[in-house]
């Protein structure tokens, strides 16, 4: 027989999030390096007969649709650092995660070194920057062009996706001798929206970190383009190689001016994209031991037309200042320590098409911390009286080592107290309170036993993430934006007749253009679980 004596209602985030189900009419799959097997980010999904594609997401995944598994089409599998692989669709299997592997292809720094030096050539990477830099006018387009594009913004909280909405839409450049968000032929039209709920909705956190993007830090030793309040204008401010001529972000600054005084470089080799060879440059923010900031990151730049390829940017906030510490002392310490203290992250990729290099694809993330909207607290108490056990549940996993003293609970009842025999952790969120002979402790029976009788007392309890009972603790999530080209138009401008996205205010502001196209053409590229990273 068990009473419930007492209940607390709670809200918890993602609550009204549905049964999360694949589509049957796709293809799931993910890319994974062949010799780590860890995801490849980002790889490039084309297809031998038409010109349209998809990018894999940052953990490898991407989706196809069924009719490419009948029609048997050939897929093509590109990566920086690795070999080209072609595949033929009509392998994969349905209702399965279909994995594919793509072999490292790089060059040893010792061989690119021996080449240089027999040829005289000096490779050194502030050079080779800075001949990429001087190069943007000549290897990316002047002329008005457009892609056609999948976009999707997100909060990642706790490795959960929240408030996932996709977009099929298509942006407009006029080229790269313009202002790419003064220029009025510089635009954005919507030809699909969905807000998706097989994923976690929570208003209150799309509230909490909505427009929270403008300030990440006061210091203006490390801020970001946040002019405008357009998700996709924020994530376009990012790419420094598009807006190589005007400010951007720290510490790259203006691209073309500031990069190159702003951090120290190192050639670390060269690896492949297909059969083209590329730098590949690391490079760090100067006077880090001081600074409240650093960054660091990685250039790819094409041997041949020195063509910059891809750029990936991490801001960090120096230890000295971090806000979250990690305890163990693991091997995986200081990627978890510099995990937490990433401000912000950019990854922009462009790609070759015909004599010009068009975008493949940007994606930019930057830290919020909000007050937690679910605070820890007790959720259920209820009592065994069969067993002489109490159990305690909360709205969170409960850190173990803090139950180990009885004093920190106490049971009474009619105000009298009971003696604690042991207390354990039965489930992440429920403690089992063993009671030394309850019946002798309230002197009645079990019939004369009423809810409102039984009390209790719990303190200095902590749940898993170190967050006390009852206290409010701050909540540590993550903003994603991110745009994949699905295909390129070069020599379009836009259609007057189209509802164009306002630069200056949130893109959901933005009606979604009828499509005058077949756009089953293209499709979204959903995340194909709730989590983020780790096994299918």
């Amino acid at each position: 027989m068990k009473l419930r004596l007492l209940f607390i209602s709670v809200f918890i985030i993602g609550a009204s999030v549905l049964t999360f189900a694949q589509n049957a009419n796709e293809l799931l799959c993910k890319v994974l390096d062949f010799e780590t097997k860890y995801p490849v980010s980002f790889a490039t999904i084309k297809f031998d007969d038409v010109q349209n594609g998809v990018i894999a997401d940052e953990d490898g995944e991407f989706r196809l649709p069924i009719d490419y598994k009948s029609s048997g089409k050939t897929i093509i599998i590109s990566s920086i650092g690795f070999e080209t692989l072609r595949i033929n669709a009509g392998s994969f299997n349905l209702n399965t995660i279909n994995k594919i592997y793509l072999r490292p292809k790089v060059e040893e720094l010792s061989a690119v070194l021996v080449v240089a030096q027999a040829k005289s050539i000096t490779y050194a990477p502030e050079t080779i920057i800075k001949e990429a830099i001087k190069r943007i006018p000549f290897n990316y387009p002047r002329t008005p062009h457009s892609y056609m594009a999948y976009y999707r913004d997100y909060q990642l909280v706790n490795n959960n996706y929240y408030n996932l909405n996709e977009f099929i839409l298509e942006t407009f450049d006029a080229g790269f001798q313009t202002n790419k968000f003064r220029n009025s032929e510089n635009r954005t039209a919507l030809y699909s929206y969905d807000l998706n709920d097989d994923y976690y909705l929570d208003s209150l956190l799309l509230k909490s970190v909505y427009g929270q993007a403008k300030v990440i830090n006061k210091d203006e030793s490390a801020q970001f383009n946040t002019a405008l309040e357009n998700e996709l204008e924020i994530l376009n401010g990012h790419n420094a190689i598009r807006n190589f001529d005007i400010p951007s972000f720290s510490f790259v600054d203006t691209f073309r001016d500031d990069f190159v005084n702003n951090h120290d470089f190192k050639l670390e080799g060269i690896k492949y994209i297909e059969d083209t060879p590329l730098f590949e440059i690391s490079f760090a923010s100067k006077n880090t031991e001081v600074a409240k900031f650093r960054a660091k990151g990685t250039i790819y730049i094409a041997k041949g037309d020195y063509a910059i390829y891809k750029i990936e940017y991490k801001m960090i906030e120096n230890e000295n200042f971090a806000q979250y510490k990690i305890q163990s002392g693991n091997s995986t310490k200081f990627e978890l320590r510099e995990r937490l203290n990433t401000l912000y992250e950019v990854n922009v990729e462009y790609k070759p098409y015909n004599d010009k290099m068009y975008l493949n694809y940007i994606t930019f993330n930057n830290r919020f911390i909000i007050k937690e909207p679910n605070p820890f607290k007790v959720s259920d108490f209820e009592f065994d009286p069969n067993d002489q056990a109490f159990y305690i549940s909360f709205n969170k996993a409960v850190d173990e080592s803090s139950i180990a003293r009885k004093s920190r609970f106490r049971v009474l009842y009619k105000d009298k107290k009971l003696i604690i025999k042991d207390i354990e952790l039965v489930k992440p969120k429920m403690v089992k309170i063993h009671v030394l002979d309850w019946a002798a402790g309230t002197g009645a029976s079990l019939e004369e036993v009423k809810s409102e009788d039984f009390s209790y007392r719990v303190k200095k309890i902590k749940d898993a993430t170190g967050a006390k009972l009852n206290k409010d603790s701050k909540l540590l999530g993550y903003q994603f934006r991110e745009f994949f080209t699905q295909e390129i138009f070069e020599d379009k401008k836009p259609n007057n007749n189209l509802i164009f996205v306002t630069k200056t205010l949130p893109i959901l502001d933005t009606r979604v253009n009828p499509p005058t196209f077949d756009i089953d053409k293209y499709w979204v590229n959903s995340p194909l679980k709730k989590t983020k990273g780790g096994d299918l």
